[in-house]
């Protein structure tokens, strides 16, 4: 019996060679979509599994309000891991990380620049899983100035050598121990590190006494990433119960004096990646470009399916004589259901084992498009596999369902008598599939426009300063520190650098925050106010706009010590309006043994800038004048558009000769602003190319059924040239039903795809708005896709030879 439906099932597939490749190609594509959406779904979802104890392990991050500005950070205060392994009996062990800037590494007589370091404490590895490689654990991070690497840092510097004992030196000024190695953090971890130096290093450097302190004002220095691991059987929710008493014992005095509504937050590890929301947070994926994946999938496997229905409930009428004649020799409704179904399965079995060879063949390029390393074989990945199939199962049978149970329903006296013969399937349900197909494919041609705008819209937005031809290098020489101006004027020297400032910090990305105190009629108040530490030539050089005042003055002795320039978005939070000048200010509180303030008064207001990323709101900014060395973290040179690589030259042996042991490392300021738009232009690749997907598949499906269609109407056709009618008439009869249909897919797409796409798009502070003109496109494109797929073989039928056609009728 089932060898029979097999040879049966074969016969009709190499009978219908051209319906049987519509559907094979349109499933195939379907199923590698879907492979490929799943494999990037669960690597996103396997972030941080990879510890053993993941499930115990949360992050300690702050939600705090002051002066009803909030800010919620990912990181914490120095003081709150071993407070908490202190006060909360729940916690077992925690762990802080610091980041470092760009180092360099030196080791005999070669030179390396190295990201992704970390101070950290000795606890790690009794909180995460990294697999030592060599060295102790427990004794790894202890000492200061150790020094643990990952493999291939070790092999880069070292060779084959051992490296356990080796002396690395960091910036020329510190030298420390390597004393273990560890195996590459795995790519599908949300925090990575190629060097990380023992935290007791910063102790020594700032005492022991001042970098242990719990006085109060230490805890609101929200510098460092605090985990801690729970108990096993403990609950996180007890300890934010117990919270509130914590916070009395440690943190009350600081936050009272100051009117700050404090809040902790507790992240459980596996959720930092796809669900943080918070600031300072290390690059983390986006749940929601889960689920739109994961709609993707399911738009791109539904329109496959329609198509297999689609066609097969057309070509009922063909193998409706078949049908007949196995009812009347005996087959029962339930065996000519399982052979349709089984028709179907094997049509869709066949299509993903296709997509299987397409997967291994394309998974490279796509790994480079989405920056990931994923595999798919039987041992590395078996739920993949089970998931596919169990897909291309339930896939098969909903596709195959409808036409088993409709043909299956013929009445043989009716089939042979001729009376079902030209009806080819439910028509109604034919034109219901096919407004689905061209709904799905509408929203995702509407979605792809949005995504395209809004890339485009914040790559082209004013950020409120210059940022092109502007070329940065972070110092970390003391001696280039403290020569700057005699640098910088060597370098104005050339005639193609236009100027040259420095800063404590890269505009457009990042500043520090501190309470400062601002004049109201009241008194002076505070408020947490972001702060940036500059020279005399920035604001010229980046062409921040002034409002109100004037610019910080090299002949004014007092700018450098007294004077503050604020933006607008400080002096209107501020009330002060046009009369901000004058207004006094002070950058830092008085606490306790905590003297460090800066007083003085406004001098100026700049219109309001991207300072941060765009990711985040403008928010009040205090600038001032600091000579001081220290506060020399970046220098700014902008550069004339002609001859960049022989200005760069220059500047790199002027830099050699002010900092011989540190390399001239940089960047330019536009690339690393697009640089954010990663996520949003690989979202954007996808986009376009699923959208391509979700059309082609759809259209091959019109396309098929168009044929089809055509061919069941020959004879009419033909009656119709005989009568007089004309090759557009005939192509306007045949494309004017599929063409409504297409019209109807795009009024049900609208209001979807106007929801969707809003959400989508409230994670952005500055967004595009969505426009009927977004829509209107959306029509005219599925509208000339649908005329050129369907007028193909319309035009066919009506150039034929009427009397071949009524002949052969």
């Amino acid at each position: 019996m089932l060898k029979n439906f097999f040879i049966t099932i074969i016969r009709n597939i190499s009978r219908n060679k051209f319906y049987s490749a519509i559907n094979m190609v349109g499933l195939s594509i379907g199923l590698v979509c879907t492979i490929l959406i799943t494999l990037f779904i669960r690597d996103e979802y396997s972030y941080d599994k990879y510890n053993l104890k993941h499930d115990r392990i949360y992050r300690i991050g702050i939600d705090f309000v002051l002066n009803g500005n909030r800010d919620r950070t990912a990181t914490s205060a120095l003081p709150m891991g071993p407070t908490f392994k202190q006060y909360f009996p729940e916690v077992q062990e925690y762990v802080r990380f610091i980041t470092a800037h760009k180092q360099q590494i030196t080791y005999q007589d070669k030179n390396f620049y190295e990201e992704n370091i970390a101070y950290t404490d000795s606890t790690l590895f009794n909180v995460f899983s990294y697999e030592l490689v060599k060295g102790d654990p427990k004794k790894a991070l202890t000492q200061p100035f150790s020094a643990v690497l990952n493999e291939t840092l070790a092999h880069k510097y070292f060779g084959d050598e051992d490296p356990i004992g080796k002396i690395i030196k960091v910036d020329e000024r510190h030298q420390f121990t390597v004393t273990a190695i560890i195996k590459d953090i795995p790519s599908n971890s949300h925090f990575k590190f190629n060097i990380l130096y023992s935290i007791s290093t910063l102790a020594k450097r700032s005492g022991n006494a001042n970098f242990n302190t719990i006085e109060p004002i230490s805890f609101w220095n929200f510098s460092y990433y605090t985990f801690i691991l729970l108990k096993e059987n403990s609950s996180i929710d007890k300890v934010e119960q117990r919270f509130p008493l914590y916070y009395q014992k440690y943190m009350n005095d600081f936050g009272e004096q100051f009117g700050i509504d404090f809040k902790i937050i507790f992240q459980k590890l596996t959720d930092i990646h796809l669900k943080s929301d918070l600031n300072w947070d290390a690059p983390t994926g986006n749940i929601k470009y889960i689920y739109i994946l994961l709609a993707i999938a399911i738009f791109i496997l539904s329109i496959a399916g329609i198509n297999y229905m689609n066609m097969a409930t057309a070509r009922s009428s063909k193998r409706a004589k078949e049908v007949g004649m196995r009812k009347v020799v005996g087959a029962q409704k339930e065996s000519i259901i399982r052979l349709f179904l089984l028709e179907s399965l094997t049509l869709t079995f066949a299509a993903l084992g296709i997509a299987i060879i397409i997967v291994e063949l394309i998974l490279p390029v796509f790994n480079m498009m989405v920056n990931k390393d994923l595999v798919l074989n039987i041992v590395q990945t078996p739920d993949i596999f089970l998931f596919i199939i169990s897909i291309a199962l339930i896939l098969g049978i909903l596709s195959g369902s409808y036409p088993a149970f409709y043909l299956s329903a013929f009445r043989p006296v009716a089939i042979l008598k001729g009376r079902r013969k030209a009806r080819g399937g439910n028509k109604r349900l034919r034109q219901i599939l096919v407004i689905c197909q061209f709904t799905v494919s509408a929203i995702m041609i509407s979605g792809t426009i949005i995504v395209i705008s809004q890339l485009f819209f914040l790559k082209n937005k004013d950020m409120g300063f210059d940022k092109e031809n502007i070329l940065i290098a972070p110092i970390r020489d003391s001696s280039l520190r403290t020569n700057m101006n005699i640098f910088k004027t060597e370098l104005k020297k050339n005639s193609n650098i236009e100027a040259v400032a420095t800063s404590n910090s890269i505009i457009g990305f990042s500043n520090s925050k501190t309470v400062h105190l601002y004049e109201t009629a009241d008194g002076m108040k505070e408020h947490a106010l972001n702060f940036n530490i500059i020279d005399f030539d920035y604001i010229d050089l980046m062409k921040l706009r002034l409002m109100q005042g004037r610019k910080f003055n090299k002949a004014i002795k007092t700018d450098s010590t007294t004077a503050f320039i604020v933006n607008q978005s400080a002096s209107n939070k501020f009330k002060w309006g046009a009369n901000a000048i004058g207004k006094k200010l002070q950058f830092g509180v008085s606490f306790g043994e905590h003297k460090e303030v800066r007083l003085g008064k406004v001098i100026g207001v700049i219109t309001d800038f991207h300072y941060q990323t765009l990711s985040t709101t403008i928010e009040p900014l205090s600038l001032f004048i600091s000579e001081a060395p220290e506060d020399r973290d970046v220098i700014y040179i902008k550069i004339r558009q002609t001859n960049q690589n022989e200005t760069i030259s220059y500047i790199r042996d002027v830099w050699k000769s002010f900092s011989p042991n540190h390399a001239f490392h940089y960047f330019f300021l536009d690339d690393k602003i697009n640089k954010r738009f990663k996520t949003e232009e690989r979202l954007t690749l996808l986009f376009i190319i699923f959208s391509f997907i979700c059309i082609l598949i759809a259209s091959m499906g019109l396309f098929g059924l168009s044929s089809f269609m055509a061919e069941q109407r020959n004879k009419e056709l033909g009656i119709r040239k005989v009568l007089g009618a004309s090759t557009n008439n005939i192509v306007y009869l045949l494309t004017r039903e599929f063409l409504k249909l297409i019209i109807i897919a795009n009024l049900i797409a609208v209001p979807f795809a106007y929801w969707a796409l809003n959400i989508w798009l409230q994670d952005f502070p500055y967004r595009i708005v969505i426009h009927a003109w977004v829509f209107i496109l959306t029509l005219i494109i599925t509208l000339i896709i649908g005329l050129s797929t369907v007028s193909w073989q319309s035009f066919k039928a009506a150039k034929s030879d009427p009397v071949m056609v009524i002949k052969y009728e």
